[in-house]
């Protein structure tokens, strides 16, 4: 029994001695860790936080529930304007904080686009005649066929036609019989006789070439040739050989591909920066490497469909542009898409910043302002035209001035933090009371 209770009572002698260890080291009860006092003996601690919850500050050293202690905000890490933290350069080459000049540039944009192919409308050529008859003879007798101007497209038989140039013919003998008739009036009457006749050949598209060859032949042709009035191709073809056809009936469409114009439609947000003359690179959606260069022909005046319907409300909320391509080898197809790239100025020397140290919280936009010495202030910007890579700035920040361009989510985070801990520090900090009547009650911590 003796030696049992000399065993507990060393046993207490030595939990003692552990405690009473333990209380100098930590500097006595309700104070901070002895190795933070020495660390930073000359710093004032301002409050002191909980290191599992930032929100939760407590005005005098204390510990969780798990019994870690709250670590101390000291007056150098305490901001000197409301919002602003200051960071120790270890910390901000830890989170990789990294900064930029606000400076003046010509802000650019390159606007995308998607085009299409579609023929100038002054080279579509829709062919038919003046004469009712029958189609004789067809020389084109399939679509997509190429031809060339003054190349024969069909033999037209109308007997409209050859009453036509047989009176032309009895007006050129006759002309030709009084020409040198001393009677004035005789001969202007056969003369005016002869070009009434003319006209009315004229009038039908008889050639002046035509008309040479029935007065040297001296006799009626039976069937007029129509030919093609251009280059291009027969994209329509109406008619076949032995029908028979009316005045004004289409026969076929040729339209030249010889140049072309390209479609693109450009958001209402981008019509400011686009004008006529402006250059763009366009290719084809299948060889992106086949770059045409062509310049703004036309800007629509009005959205939607190329052609504005009164009462119709637009289909989209696009404006239609227009370039012209040359296009003499034919490799541009009616119909396919091009890829656009428009490279525009949206402003000239603008005050401007990087895009990425823009945060946009939806309501307005800030800046993180490095002030080059570990401090760090959220400014609120007024922005303006958007570039590639840069911002313009309207207000809030001035020439020279450094913004954040990286890590400024985790400062401005920080900053909020700041701003709401010394709301509470002016207010009830905690749930015991504000932070300047003592430590909160116990088991309780500040919010």
């Amino acid at each position: 029994m003796k030696r049992t209770a000399a065993y507990i009572i060393l046993l207490v002698l030595g939990l003692a001695a552990g405690a009473a260890a333990m209380w100098l080291y930590t500097g006595g009860p309700g104070l901070a860790p002895r190795d933070e006092a020495a660390k930073r003996p000359d710093k004032r601690v301002l409050f002191y936080r909980n290191p599992m919850n930032p929100e939760m500050t407590s005005p005098t050293p204390r510990k969780d529930e798990m019994g870690m202690d709250y670590a101390p905000v000291y007056e150098e890490e305490a901001p000197g304007e409301p919002g602003e933290i200051v960071l120790s350069p270890e910390k901000v080459q830890k989170i990789g904080v990294r900064s930029e000049e606000v400076r003046r540039r010509t802000l650019k944009r390159v606007i995308r686009t998607v085009g299409r192919v579609e023929p100038v409308e002054n080279m579509i050529y829709d062919i038919n005649t003046k004469v009712p008859g029958w189609v004789e003879k067809l020389y084109l007798n399939r679509t997509d066929q190429m031809v060339e101007p003054g190349e024969a497209l069909l033999d037209l038989y109308s007997p409209d036609l050859v009453a036509a140039q047989d009176e032309y013919l009895l007006a050129y003998r006759s002309y030709d019989k009084v020409k040198e008739s001393p009677y004035e009036e005789v001969r202007f009457s056969s003369r005016a006789l002869l070009d009434s006749a003319r006209k009315r050949l004229k009038y039908w598209d008889i050639s002046d070439d035509q008309i040479k060859r029935l007065e040297t032949a001296g006799k009626i042709t039976r069937t007029m040739v129509i030919k093609s009035p251009a280059h291009g191709s027969v994209t329509e073809k109406m008619v076949v050989e032995g029908q028979k056809i009316e005045a004004g009936e289409p026969l076929f469409r040729i339209i030249d591909h010889s140049r072309v114009w390209v479609y693109g439609e450009i958001y209402e947000y981008e019509i400011p920066y686009i004008r006529s003359g402006q250059t763009a690179s366009l290719s084809p959606s299948y060889s992106p490497g086949e770059i045409y260069r062509g310049r703004i022909e036309h800007i629509y005046s009005h959205l939607g469909s190329i052609r504005y319907e009164t009462g119709k409300e637009p289909e989209v909320r696009t404006a239609k542009v227009r370039f012209e391509l040359s296009n003499p080898e034919m490799r541009l197809k009616l119909g396919m898409f091009m890829n656009v790239e428009l490279s525009v100025v949206v402003a000239g020397d603008a005050l401007s910043v990087p895009d990425s140290a823009v945060i946009d919280t939806g309501e307005r936009q800030i800046v993180i302002v490095d002030r080059l010495d570990g401090r760090f202030k959220p400014v609120p910007v007024k922005v303006g035209s958007r570039g590639t890579d840069y911002v313009e700035v309207l207000g809030g920040v001035k020439e020279g001035d450094r913004v954040v361009t990286s890590a400024n989510f985790l400062l401005d985070s920080e900053s909020n933090l700041k701003a709401a801990v010394g709301a509470m520090r002016g207010g009830d900090a905690t749930e015991g009371g504000p932070l300047n009547q003592g430590p909160p009650a116990a088991g309780h911590a500040g919010h």
